[in-house]
């Protein structure tokens, strides 16, 4: 014979049974949106730091809610916080983690689940084979400028101090399209930027001689004591090495690493020449700053540091015609 209490337990049974088969989406749900990724970086340069130890505080409670070691690329992922809670987040390396007698970057703030992304600068450096090449982005002011605007964070990492926007209006070779009836004219891009890299509208690309002109030009006049050489049509292991020797390149490849793009309609007859050449419409320029087993490291003028699949990168830098420009010392 069953109890009136023994019913009771089998009825709480059962609706936590239905109340479960309800949690997977909701659950799952929550997760997502309590997730929060963590890139640390480089204080000095913005350069990702990988295989640091993270640990995320709750404030109020003083527990430690989560904790995690950073991938190659810098980042983490927690998913147990709650919206609205005061949090301290600390980085360090494992090493450190155990015997406490070595430097930790802490910081706090609020999580919110609008902004499930948060930069941790640190003091750590990177890895020997990577150059701490500053971030400078070519927006808003040179929305095509990706190729003079890497030459400039090269400069600056070597302690020349000039802008892109110097660089782009008073070293930089250019020359204007223009049309007549629906066929357009212009430049070579190996020998000038078609167009100026300040125009949105009309600004197109440069491929690595003019760059080296402008570079050549403004060490003169700064008098700086760097050399630079269009390192184009050198291989993988070749660009690699000098990154290797403490020697920044610049490398043309496509956004993202897609696959080329071209344009008819955007192309035009190169001046002296008869044909005309299809526009690339996704070309970009990077600076290569690092090798770190399959991946490479890029200062990007549109996002900053980034990692990326060695051959991806060197498989769109092929496709762009191997284009590069090394700066030394």
């Amino acid at each position: 014979m069953w109890t009136r209490s023994k019913c009771y337990i089998l009825i709480g049974i059962l609706t936590m049974m239905l109340l479960a088969s309800c949690q997977p989406f909701s659950q799952q749900q929550e997760k997502n949106n309590n997730q929060l990724t963590v890139l640390t970086v480089e204080f000095s340069s913005g350069a990702p730091i990988p295989n640091l130890y993270l640990t995320v505080t709750d404030v109020k409670t003083g527990n430690v809610v989560a904790d995690a070691i950073g991938s190659e690329e810098g980042e983490a992922t927690f998913s147990q916080l709650k919206a609205g809670r005061e949090y301290a987040i600390a980085a360090t390396t494992l090493e450190n983690s155990t015997t406490n007698n070595g430097y930790t970057t802490i910081e706090h703030f609020t999580f919110d689940t609008a902004k499930p992304y948060y930069r941790l600068q640190t003091h750590f450096s990177r890895d020997e084979q990577e150059l701490g090449i500053p971030v400078v982005m070519q927006k808003p002011e040179l929305p095509h400028g990706c190729e003079i605007t890497s030459l400039t964070a090269v400069l600056n990492y070597y302690g020349l101090q000039v802008s892109k926007l110097e660089l782009a209006d008073n070293y930089l070779p250019k020359q204007q399209i223009y049309a007549e009836g629906d066929q357009r004219f212009g430049p070579n891009p190996h020998k000038a930027f078609a167009g100026n890299p300040r125009d949105k509208a009309n600004g197109m690309y440069v491929f690595a001689a003019p760059i080296v002109q402008a570079a050549e030009a403004v060490i003169a006049d700064k008098q700086a004591d760097l050399r630079v050489t269009n390192s184009s049509n050198s291989t993988q292991e070749e660009l690699l090495q000098l990154v290797r020797e403490g020697v920044p390149v610049v490398v043309w490849v496509t956004l993202d690493l897609s696959e080329p793009k071209t344009s008819a309609s955007r192309g035009w007859i190169y001046e002296g020449t008869t044909t005309v050449r299809d526009a690339y419409m996704n070309l970009h320029a990077v600076v290569l700053t690092g090798h770190l087993g399959d991946k490479v490291v890029v200062m990007d003028p549109l996002k900053g540091y980034v990692t990326y699949n060695v051959d991806q990168f060197f498989k769109s830098y092929r496709e762009l015609g191997k284009q590069a420009v090394a700066v030394h010392k």
